[in-house]
């Protein structure tokens, strides 16, 4: 996931009660401005969140092809015994 969508999952409940009965789109608009209006540094704590995401992600896809060839082998190992 990106800085913002973690930004937007922190803060979207406490932006989401100044909008009561609103639809997403007032709510997201104005967690957007707030997103652009912040600085770099504001910004870090999510981009930090973000790094450390895709990190867990490429860890948790590497694992997980890792399996899949071994199932894969030893799937094609049962059809030529077949």
């Amino acid at each position: 996931m990106s800085a913002y969508l973690h930004y937007l999952i922190d803060v979207y409940p406490k932006v989401s009660q100044n909008f009561p009965g609103s639809t997403v789109g007032p709510i997201s608009k104005s967690i957007s401005a707030n997103w652009h209006a912040m600085s770099v540094e504001e910004r870090l704590p999510w981009k930090q969140k973000a790094e450390l995401d895709k990190a867990r992600y490429a860890k948790e896809l590497k694992i997980y092809m890792t399996n899949k060839k071994e199932i894969d082998i030893v799937s094609n190992e049962c059809n030529i015994k077949q």
